[in-house]
């Protein structure tokens, strides 16, 4: 096996430290996105370890997030983070990710243990002016709703009436107002959640995020198209200890990620679109009227 230098310096390393037993590496890496790279470590061909290669400041906000919240069952154990966050080592999880709803389940089950078992852990945190995903902060969390709704309405363009864009665009005033500010996951998309037997058991692919708990909640209810029922949502949020609104700012904070979740669909070709825009006739009755 071919492997740049710079591999077999790092396996070396991991292994003299006495992070990582004996282990095979793939000649090519497990994904690749953005410039991210995750290896796929093995033992007696089995995955044991997944070092993932990445930008010093998404390495450091990770570690900074999984040290946060290192109580948290659903986060990754992470081994070991490069000094100069070149990469981090975190064991390899088994399981299924949650593409696919007979590997997930139901939304009524999964949505609630992730509430208790990860959400509740969130802690407040001032520090700093950022606002958004950290790699691209923003001055407010105004703004981020805004470049979001932004893409959202140039990915649905054709595909969903434009006034649907303008009554959303009327909920960016009353969600302008967050309350606390905790650092979150930022990707509670329910693909980079790992299942065993439909139970919940990790999340993965973090994308460091500083705003309201009610996001990650939100995001995630919205992240699959099935059980997008207000009965399922206020049953979660019962749940969150955070409780920072009433019921209708929920609702107006569901109205506008499921907006843009339909603008991520659309943007990538996936095939729930059509259930999206299937739940979005009843939601869109909910928006104020333009």
């Amino acid at each position: 096996m071919t492997l740049a230098p710079r591999m077999y310096a790092t396996i070396q390393h991991l292994f003299m430290k006495g992070i990582i037993e004996t282990v095979e590496l793939r000649e090519q890496p497990e994904s690749e996105d953005e410039g991210k790279r995750t290896y796929l470590l093995t033992a007696d061909g089995k995955p044991k370890y997944t070092l993932r290669m990445d930008a010093p400041e998404e390495v450091a906000m990770t570690e900074q997030l999984y040290k946060s919240y290192s109580e948290s069952p659903l986060l990754p154990k992470m081994l070991y983070a490069d000094p100069v966050k070149g990469y981090w080592v975190q064991p390899y999880m088994n399981g299924e990710t949650g593409e696919i709803f007979e590997h997930r389940g139901s939304k009524k089950v999964w949505l609630p243990l992730l509430v208790s078992e990860l959400l509740n852990k969130y802690e407040a945190d001032e520090a700093g002016g950022k606002w958004g995903r950290l790699t691209e902060p923003c001055s407010s969390w105004s703004e981020f709703n805004e470049h979001e709704l932004s893409k959202a309405r140039e990915n649905l363009e054709g595909l969903q009436p434009a006034e649907d864009c303008e009554r959303v665009a009327l909920l960016l005033e009353p969600l302008a107002h967050t309350g606390d500010k905790f650092l979150l996951h930022g990707n509670m998309d329910a693909r980079s959640f790992v299942f065993q037997e439909q139970e919940l058991v990790n999340i993965l692919e973090s994308k460091p995020t500083a705003g309201p708990v009610l996001y990650e909640l939100v995001q995630a209810f919205c992240s699959t198209p099935d059980d997008l029922s207000l009965e399922v949502l206020f049953e979660a949020y019962g749940m969150l200890e955070h409780k920072a609104v009433d019921q209708e700012r929920l609702v107006q904070e569901a109205l506008l990620r499921l907006y843009c979740q339909m603008g991520v669909c659309a943007a990538e070709k996936r095939s729930e679109l059509s259930e999206y825009m299937a739940a979005w006739q009843f939601w869109r009755m909910l928006l104020p009227e333009a």
